[in-house]
């Protein structure tokens, strides 16, 4: 059977995919890895903080998305809002660190999470909302698996620059220039790239017109999940995996350096190589998923990902923490390569905003509520007693790596009994009609 030809989609669309998927992410892992760091050195080491800071934005990120996405959906428009979101995405990441000059404590807490909230909101409208849809409309089947390859790249590309640049400016300067450098780096790529690229073209659902609150919350009927099983069947094995890598990903910087006491500077030259080789790698994986099929390649990525948290939880030298941090990031862009694809094949295109927002419940909220959640309990149980200019809190411990690891392996059930149902032969319409009838 020959293999169909990609579709091409064009010089000014891929610079726009490469700008817009690379500041988006520099600022989602500024948000979820430095934004914590910051709050544990400079507003508390307690790391129910953290907690409470990424559930309520995991909150935020999801309704805002729903409502946004569902909005993009109905104008038929995706561009303008991408390119005004990522400017006041990146703003709102400059103005992040203003929380640290809150001289109440109590108040600083509140601060650091209502303008977590803030950014999550612009970040969500951006990336999750519009330019995932948006992706979503400009590819197919043919060339999905090589783009979520390059795309999903950039997470650990973004964690390298990110790395690097931290321990350049942090050690030397503090965080406010960091968070600045990084937010202006937003606005400019956002600028760019919401300018050169091409409007997403997609038929809008020409259904019964209903009113837009129905409409944004009409994915969750059970005739929603019917039309869509093998979606939502995905959308559970991805509630399962991000559930664990919440376990930990949180804590994973203040685990470095605190607890196996390594400098951010030394994090980022020896690991931040790690990163970007597994991103690579990451990319041969994504032409192999339009080759090999998505299913088999899921199976594979879920393993991987155990094995690279199990291989963290182990590692104290520099040379076995490299490995198993090649590992385990690899791991998580396989993941992410596979789903990205596989979900973007089953959303109806008409409603691709609209599905950002359910996609998120399970990609976002649950498990930002649930991971973190598990991760701090662990912490408080295990991890070792520290006080920091009289605050007292605990220092990550191994076992939040050794959670992540075993819940990961859970995800591969829902995969499993997917595939089966796949070989199934498909129902006769006979069949379809009783049970429309019952």
């Amino acid at each position: 059977m020959p293999v169909p030809q990609k579709t091409k989609l064009g010089a000014n669309n891929w610079i726009a995919i490469v700008l817009l998927a690379f500041s988006g992410q520099i600022a989602w892992v500024v948000e979820n890895s430095w934004f914590n760091t910051f709050v544990n050195d400079v507003i508390s080491p307690n790391p129910k903080v953290i907690s409470l800071m990424v559930a309520l934005s995991a909150v935020t990120a999801t309704i805002t998305t729903l409502i946004m996405g569902t909005l993009s959906d109905r104008l038929g428009k995706r561009k303008a809002v991408i390119l005004v979101s990522y400017v006041f995405w990146g703003i709102s990441t400059v103005v992040f660190p203003a929380a640290g000059a809150v001289h109440s404590a109590a108040l600083a807490m509140t601060a650091v999470v209502v303008l977590d909230c803030v950014m999550t909101f612009f970040g969500s409208t951006a990336n999750d909302a519009s330019f995932n849809a948006w992706l979503t409309n400009i590819t197919d089947e043919t060339n999905r698996g090589t783009v979520s390859g390059i795309t999903e790249m950039f997470p650990l590309l973004a964690t390298v620059v990110t790395t690097i640049v931290s321990g350049i400016l942090i050690e030397r300067f503090g965080y406010t220039l960091f968070f600045t450098s990084m937010g202006l780096l937003v606005v400019v790529c956002g600028l760019i790239g919401g300018s050169i690229m091409k409007e997403a073209v997609f038929v809008r659902d020409t259904k019964e017109k209903i009113g837009f609150w129905k409409q944004a919350f009409s994915g969750f009927s059970v005739r929603a999940v019917r039309e869509n099983r093998m979606l939502f069947s995905l959308y559970f094995c991805m509630l399962l995996f991000a559930t664990a890598e919440q376990i930990c990903l949180p804590y994973q910087i203040i685990y470095f350096t605190k607890t196996l006491g390594y400098s951010y500077d030394v994090i980022g030259v020896n690991l931040g190589l790690m990163v970007l080789l597994s991103g690579i790698a990451g990319v041969f994986f994504g032409r192999l998923v339009d080759r090999w099929g998505k299913p088999r390649l899921m199976l594979i990525a879920l393993v991987v990902s155990a094995l690279g948290f199990l291989l963290v939880s182990l590692a104290h030298g520099m040379v076995f923490l490299c490995v198993a941090i090649f590992v385990m990031a690899f791991g998580l862009v396989a993941k992410l390569i596979v789903t990205g694809a596989w979900i973007k094949d089953l959303t109806p295109p008409a409603q691709a905003g609209q599905f950002q927002g359910i996609r998120m419940i399970f990609w976002v909220l649950l498990p930002m509520v649930i991971g973190p959640f598990i991760g701090e309990r662990i912490i408080s149980a295990f991890g070792q007693p520290v006080v920091v200019d009289g605050k007292a809190g605990f220092l990550p411990t191994y076992l939040i790596f050794v959670a992540a690891a075993l819940a990961t392996l859970i995800a591969l059930f829902p995969v499993m009994k997917m595939i089966r149902g796949a070989s199934k032969p498909p129902r006769s319409p006979v069949s379809d009609e009783t049970d429309g009838q019952a």
